[in-house]
């Protein structure tokens, strides 16, 4: 590790929902994630016309927690939406758009493709291995 290098410790929540009063307007925090997700989150989230406000922050660069913040529209009963159902949406969406450029990808460089699938097997075979050393004990 070099001098420069810090070792961040995993967070202590993996995810709360945070907020009071109405279901349109909440907090979501998410562990051991940072300014990669909270921005991916929050352009899908602004891009919703259902969405009036949609931002995230990073409370502090030692904590690998990030912060989403989401506030939906309260209009008519066909419009509204709540916060978690618009974050619900924003994940899926997120994860098609992750897939396509996945897919682009492997199909411009194979060896993608290939590298994706050895990682695969190697997280099945130590999954596999887990599960027998536990079962071991």
């Amino acid at each position: 590790m070099s001098v420069n290098e810090v070792k961040i410790k995993p967070a202590t929540i993996q995810f709360e929902l945070r907020g009071t009063g109405p279901l349109t307007s909440r907090t979501f925090v998410i562990g051991d994630e940072d300014h990669t997700l909270g921005n991916a989150l929050r352009h899908v989230l602004i891009n919703d016309a259902r969405v009036d406000f949609a931002g995230y922050c990073v409370p502090h660069p030692s904590e690998p927690v990030v912060h989403i913040r989401v506030q939906t529209a309260t209009g008519g009963k066909d419009t509204s939406l709540t916060a978690t159902e618009a974050v619900k949406e924003a994940c899926a969406t997120l994860e098609k758009q992750c897939d396509f450029v996945m897919e682009e990808l492997e199909k411009a460089l194979p060896e993608v493709r290939e590298d994706r699938e050895w990682m695969e097997r190697l997280v099945a075979e130590e999954l596999q291995q887990a599960v027998e050393d536990e079962e071991e004990e």
